[in-house]
């Protein structure tokens, strides 16, 4: 067992070292790279395995370097040195690294030490310094004639300084790196260098497994990607028929400049229709955006908040709308306990069961700048405390706009902790169990989607094959090649059973076997319509729910689902009132038994509370069968299984004068008992209101 450990451990190691390459390094035992020169009072010379650094001038400071990389923007290394401070002027002289130095001086980054202990980190570009650490006191920095060790590390966009072995600087925002190296000195100092040492990486970017380089984002036409007009934020609906986008300056907006909600419907042949502004409220005199938008397009979690009367802003936050008989309510403003953001910018996602609320915010908790959390629904339509990821998605970094799949599990949002091609990429990342900390190895969505630039949001219908992103002032499409659980949309309408118009409600999904809550949705007010989405592996049961009415539950197994499945189911609202009969869909016996499955017990606890709720109702329970078997087998089996459920209902507390329980067996068809779905609608239990 111990040479095998032996053999793996050297196969390992042995690999690090061939992908590896020293591709500089000098201990200036001599001057082979010729580095010595009298110039300008800057006086450069190779001596005793040193290369003396002595800057003579009164006020300039001067550098030297060499040119090493070749192709500095796809190659990873580690850049080494160790300075001594030899000569100083005064305490505050400094002297330094300095590395990704284009070609014109026009681009570079400077690691610089001082003689009083101090450390600065800069970025020079379009003819200003930006200053990513300013001067400071950092104990791990030596003074005059002490050792300093200097360690770039640069792995993608990310950079990481190191003095003297400790990390003091780390940075995930860079996109372009020049090919020179060298050294800056202050005026008046003399340093010595004793190696200079560049060490070469493959670039090692984790691209999604699946990813293919032949992609192409495709534009979208112009009755979307208006030419004249910066379209952002694509919101895609979970059928994929209606996307939300915002469009900014646009002189068609309601309140001018500021951005506005537009969207447009794809119609039968796959065609967008021509733009349409959402209107009031959603669109207010603030910035509007929809940041998602539920599976049945009747709730819309919205930027920013609103004021009651729908025309002014209330300051930064989450607001959420649901549609009535009249259009969009006014937007009313999410509630999350122990709120705290401490950046300027935030992201949300409203996952589609409607339960869980992600955000990107900075918390003092967290492990960098913005961090993806999550918050749960509570009762009381608040929402909890935050509840932080984990280190596997989150980083030193900032993390924003997270998008959760149709599947609950697939997570996609931007980065730049993560090593990409830019300075934000996108990721995605599984759930691999119900902690929300427990995340696989995120991985760059790949060079097709993601460039050096900003990518910072991606939207996927239900299916999951479609995304859909904002870039260069335009919406694109792009065929997404990640592999996710496969979901089943199911969608239909709810009608009043009795005078079959179509109502609002709620929806309720539940676990068929344990009966817990899964998710909620509601129904539009003016089409009855509703859609939820359900991920495969259970078995599901789901209903509307309104007052006065008693629900017919439906029920889906999606144990075996192996692709995306949209099912149509109508459901149905009984009005609890005297001669109405009404099927329990989801009672369960064994074939050709009588004995109730515990799959039943959700469906008859319902019964039970209407009947505690309404203490003077009488009811009939009735049992059917289908064809198969005999007459006189079959009126007993319904007869016995119209008997269990009574006696469920007496043994919870009901009297048994209300109750009563026939079995009709093979007398009250309603279906054809020519195919197995006309056999499962006559197989059945139904109960007859008798008194209220």
């Amino acid at each position: 067992m111990r040479n095998y450990y032996f053999l793996a451990v050297f196969f390992f190691t042995a690999m690090n070292l061939f992908s590896q390459n020293v591709k500089f390094y000098d201990t200036f035992d001599n001057d082979s790279n010729q580095w010595s020169s009298n110039n300008d009072g800057f006086n450069i010379s190779v001596r005793k395995g040193n290369l003396e650094l002595e800057n003579k001038h009164d006020k300039n400071s001067k550098w030297t370097w060499k040119s090493v990389i070749d192709n500095p923007d796809d190659t990873d290394y580690d850049l080494e040195t160790t300075l001594i401070l030899d000569k100083t002027p005064n305490e505050f002289a400094t002297y330094g690294l300095v590395f990704g130095m284009y070609n014109d001086n026009s681009d570079y980054r400077v690691v610089q030490l001082s003689a009083n202990k101090q450390l600065q980190i800069y970025h020079y570009y379009s003819s200003d310094f930006h200053y990513k650490k300013k001067w400071e006191a950092n104990s791990n920095v030596q003074g005059k004639d002490k050792k300093n060790k200097i360690k770039v590390e640069k792995r993608a966009n990310i950079f990481k300084v190191f003095i003297n072995d400790a990390l003091v600087y780390q940075t995930g925002d860079n996109k372009y790196y020049g090919s020179r190296f060298g050294f800056i000195v202050d005026a008046g100092v003399t340093v010595l260098a004793e190696d200079l040492k560049i060490t070469e990486y493959p670039r090692n970017i984790k691209v999604v497994a699946g990813f293919n380089p032949n992609l192409k984002l495709v534009k979208l036409p112009e009755t979307v990607s208006n030419p004249k007009v910066e379209e952002t934020n694509p919101v895609i609906s979970a059928d994929g028929s209606i996307l939300y986008f915002d469009r900014k300056d646009y002189d068609q907006n309601i309140d001018g400049i500021k951005d506005d909600i537009w969207y447009s419907v794809k119609d039968v042949q796959g065609n967008w229709s021509e733009a349409r502004n959402m209107g009031r409220p959603l669109n207010n005199k603030d910035y509007n955006f929809v940041i998602s938008t539920s599976p049945d397009n009747n709730t819309v979690l919205l930027g920013n908040k609103y004021a009651a009367d729908g025309i002014n802003p209330a300051g930064a936050g989450v607001s959420m709308s649901t549609k009535g008989l009249m259009g969009w309510d006014i937007p009313k403003t999410v509630v999350i306990e122990d709120y705290v953001n401490k950046n300027d910018y935030v992201g949300y996602f409203l996952s589609a069961d409607n339960k869980y609320l992600l955000m990107t915010v900075e918390r003092p908790e967290g492990f960098g700048f913005k961090d993806v959390y999550v918050s749960t629904a509570k009762e009381d339509g608040t929402w909890s405390k935050p509840k932080n990821l984990g280190s596997t998605v989150n980083t030193f970094e900032e993390e924003a706009n997270p998008f959760l799949a149709a599947d609950g599990k697939t997570l996609y949002f931007a980065s730049r902790g993560h090593q990409g091609y830019g300075a934000y990429d996108l990721f995605v990342s599984k759930r691999l169990d119900d902690s929300w900390t427990n995340w696989s190895q995120p991985e760059n969505l790949g060079n097709v989607i993601n460039s050096p630039g900003y990518e910072l949001s991606i939207f996927l219908s239900a299916k999951g094959d479609k995304a859909y992103i904002g870039k260069d002032r335009d919406i694109y499409e792009i065929e997404s090649t990640v592999k996710q659980d496969p979901v089943a949309l199911v969608k239909g309408k709810v009608y009043d059973s009795k005078t079959k118009k179509v109502m609002s409600a709620p929806i309720v999904y539940n676990n068929l076997k344990t009966n817990r809550e899964l998710g909620t949705a509601i129904s539009d007010p003016s089409t009855g319509s509703y859609s939820i989405v359900l991920p495969y592996g259970e078995a599901y049961s789901f209903m509307a729910e309104k007052q006065g009415y008693y629900a017919v539950t439906q029920n889906v197994d999606l144990s075996k689902l192996k692709e995306y499945k949209e099912i149509e189911v109508d459901l149905y609202l009984n009005p609890i009132e005297k001669g109405e009969t009404i099927r329990l869909n989801n009672i369960f016996f064994a074939s050709g038994k009588y004995q109730l499955l515990s799959e039943s017990f959700a469906e008859l606890d319902k019964l039970l509370a209407i009947l505690k709720s309404n203490a003077a109702m009488k009811i009939e329970i009735s049992g059917h069968t289908d064809a198969v078997g005999g007459d006189a087998d079959n009126m007993t089996l319904s007869n016995n299984r119209a008997n269990a459920v009574m006696n469920y209902l007496v043994g919870k507390g009901i009297a048994k004068d209300r109750l009563s329980a026939k079995g009709y067996g093979e007398t009250k068809f309603i279906a054809t008992n020519d195919t197995e779905d006309g056999k499962q609608q006559n197989r059945r239990v139904e109960f007859v209101i008798l008194e209220m």
